[in-house]
């Protein structure tokens, strides 16, 4: 048993009104006078000059759920750290009666067929992530038992419409406990009907949701999606994942045919590290002015769509040979498009306006994520002195910049790609910065590689 990761609620038969209590989405029950922060000492250093890039979240919450779907045994390897977002999976999978157990880097899962789950005798809490509230939300629709959904405070705040309408319109059951389409939501299959659209236009989550449901159906099901699609690798990723675990989908321009299929994955499954996390290292490599050593380098081919880092390099003043990281002490203007991915929008930002400066663009549907990453991106960054301009889907920003020390706490609005972007940047200038646990989501070593370890501080709120 994953003893670790259990949540501490048993609500039975009231859990909607007791569990929606405590978590009101505005945090009114859990409002206090002051706020955590990290105190980042000026000229902080990153000790270690080697990094070692934590396990991909998009592949390793795929995986899970893929695994959970086999009766036999199977093992996800190269788990170094498994990370909050992972950890709240892991989590409400064990709740469906699914066995996990870690241990030193290897995750060890038992699951069962859909029929089998259990129905939870409390709320299955996503935390915050994204990926693993929007493919249990697929799982749930499957089970003939209600199921409740829920996560953090950014999460009850995003839009999950795109889902529920697609799972509305398969015949599942969907009722809001507080408030008409927000979370927390009940769910209760199963599905009647074998064909459905989404809406792809803002997020894969929604379509890799429904493709990984499709597991264990009797007959060939169509799902159509948008002819606007963002995060395309991702959604690949979940076919390309499938299709290792023996699933067969045809494909016919905007819509794919999944054929009827179970579950099979490698008994031994080797997790790749993640490539977003890469642009991190490239922001202390500029902010240090020396070398890294990455002693996981990601190929391009897990990289879904953060490979865009790599090609850019140059042009942002860093080398790579084999695994050093290395400044190069020259740049140019660059103009990147991140419509495969978003995620590098906070640090690839900080770069640009360490550096020769340039456009982002592609980036809409990264208003949709913990905060709206665009324009929270921009406040972060003005809050050190860098001037940027907001863009309809992206930002501009003047190279040349230097960080300036920020007057006041720096406000990271529960996004943990901001949180570590801060950090980075108040190692130069120092900054007692917003979120103190926040990296612990995708990175849980990320403090440990500092030369002097930010002291936890409360700031009393404005």
């Amino acid at each position: 048993m994953f003893a670790s990761l259990h949540l501490i609620t048993d609500v039975g038969t009231v859990m909607a009104k007791g569990w929606t209590k405590r978590s009101n989405h505005l945090g009114e029950e859990n409002s206090s006078s002051h706020i955590e922060a990290l105190d980042v000492n000026k000229n902080t250093t990153f000790a270690k000059t080697e990094w070692k890039l934590p396990p991909s979240k998009s592949h390793l919450i795929r995986m899970m759920h893929l695994c959970a779907l086999s009766k036999e045994e199977h093992t996800l390897n190269r788990i170094a750290s498994l990370g909050e977002d992972p950890e709240s999976m892991a989590r409400c999978l064990e709740q469906l009666g699914v066995k996990i157990s870690l241990e030193k880097e290897t995750l060890s899962i038992q699951g069962l067929d859909i029929p089998d789950f259990i129905r939870p005798t409390a709320v299955l809490d996503a935390g915050n992530s994204g990926t693993a509230l929007r493919l249990l939300m697929g799982l749930a629709s499957r089970t003939n038992f209600p199921i409740m959904l829920d996560g953090d405070e950014s999460l009850r705040n995003r839009d999950h419409q795109d889902l529920l309408n697609s799972l509305k319109s398969l015949g599942v059951e969907c009722s809001f406990e507080t408030e008409q389409e927000r979370l927390p939501i009940v769910l209760r299959g199963p599905w009647d009907k074998y064909h459905v659209s989404v809406d792809t236009s803002k997020s894969s989550q929604p379509y890799s949701s429904l493709l990984l449901a499709t597991e264990g159906i009797q007959q060939p099901c169509v799902i159509e999606r948008s002819s606007t699609s963002v995060s395309k690798r991702h959604a690949q990723l979940t076919m390309d994942l499938m299709a290792e675990c023996g699933a067969v989908i045809e494909h016919e321009k905007n819509k794919v045919i999944v054929h009827p299929w179970k579950s099979k994955p490698p008994k031994k499954w080797e997790v790749p590290p993640d490539a977003s996390m890469l642009a991190f290292t490239a922001l202390s490599c500029i902010v240090t002015n020396r070398e890294i050593i990455v002693a996981n380098i990601p190929r391009k081919e897990d990289s879904i769509g953060h490979e865009v880092l790599l090609e850019t390099l140059p042009e942002i003043g860093l080398s790579l040979k084999q695994n050093s990281l290395t400044p190069l002490g020259t740049y140019s203007s660059v103009d990147i498009d991140l419509v495969d991915a978003n995620d590098l929008l906070p640090p690839l930002s900080a770069i640009l306006a360490l550096t020769g400066g340039g456009t982002i663009s592609g980036a809409a549907h990264a208003m949709f994520k913990e905060s709206n990453r665009i324009e929270k991106t921009a406040q972060m960054l003005q809050q050190f002195g860098i001037d940027c301009k907001i863009k309809q889907d992206g930002i501009e920003i003047k190279g040349n910049q230097s960080v300036q020390k920020p007057l006041s706490m720096v406000e990271t609005f529960g996004d943990h790609r901001l949180q570590m972007t801060a950090i980075i940047l108040a190692t130069k200038v120092g900054a007692i910065v917003e979120g103190p646990e926040l990296h612990q989501i995708a990175d849980p070593s990320f403090l440990e590689r500092l030369s002097t370890m930010p002291a936890k501080v409360l700031v009393k709120r404005v």
